[in-house]
């Protein structure tokens, strides 16, 4: 914003898979646009293909645009149980919520300050020497007392401002073991990658690499060769590795593995 008043803002997780590349761009054009003409903010939303505990959901409200389906979105549900995904799938009006944004840097600014006042002080304590030679360690100084939240429990669930775009390219976040395993060759009941044999197992991810992982009689397990540390995983619990790793964090003996 310092650089151009006017600046928008398109943020793209570095995780996902998008096939499809005319489509997604003319999605971000139109994302743009609407961003720029009813200074909202953006998000693009993926039609729910199976009940996925691991992803935002996006209630869809009315159609606000021509062209490209677009929404005001009416509520945002994070990482739903099983039985409430179904629930939204069988709706039918709910679409994943992708983490891709558009918006002004001035919307997401405002927006900022009205529901995170103190993160909106930080942001404007860094704002002040953007370009200057302090820069740096203003950042480095604020960054540490900036609470962590993700702008979609700080800012999306709160705002009246977000608008959705059903996307229609081809989409996956790659962030999980299991999401990740999806891109894997299948071998009979399991998927696998590099130097692994399997016998009597179903249903399992195995990520292999120098080492020759033998697997006999696995279920439901995902098993990663990361060099120095191999992980052995329940595959329906990706999604709680990362309190597995904060655990882990704390121990001191386990730190250089990390």
């Amino acid at each position: 914003m310092k650089k151009d008043k006017d600046a928008v803002l398109i943020v793209l997780p570095s995780d996902h898979f998008i096939e499809g590349n005319q489509s997604f761009i003319e999605t971000l054009k139109h994302g743009v646009d609407i961003a720029e003409r009813r200074r909202g903010i953006v998000t693009i939303g993926i039609k729910p293909t199976r009940p996925e505990t691991g992803y935002g959901y996006i209630q869809i409200g009315e159609k606000v645009a021509s062209g490209l389906d677009t929404y005001k979105v009416a509520r945002f549900t994070e990482k739903p149980n099983l039985e409430v995904a179904k629930d939204f799938m069988m709706t039918g009006n709910y679409l994943w919520n992708s983490g891709m944004f558009i918006f002004r840097a001035d919307v997401i600014l405002r927006e900022i300050e009205k529901y995170l006042p103190n993160m909106y002080k930080n942001l404007i304590e860094i704002y002040k020497y953007v370009g200057e030679e302090e820069e740096e360690k203003v950042i480095i100084d604020q960054y540490k007392l900036i609470e962590g939240i993700s702008i979609d429990f700080g800012v999306m669930q709160k705002t009246r401002k977000a608008y959705v775009i059903k996307c229609d390219f081809t989409w996956d976040d790659i962030g999980s073991f299991t999401a990740l395993s999806r891109f894997l060759k299948s071998d009979k009941n399991n998927v696998v990658s590099k130097n692994v044999f399997l016998q009597g197992s179903e249903n399992c991810a195995v990520f292999g690499d120098k080492n020759l992982i033998i697997g006999f009689g696995l279920k439901d397990l995902v098993i990663v060769d990361a060099g120095d540390v191999i992980l052995v995983m329940d595959r329906y619990r990706d999604q709680e590795i990362k309190h597995l790793l904060n655990t882990l964090s704390e121990e001191q003996g386990y730190r250089d593995y990390l």
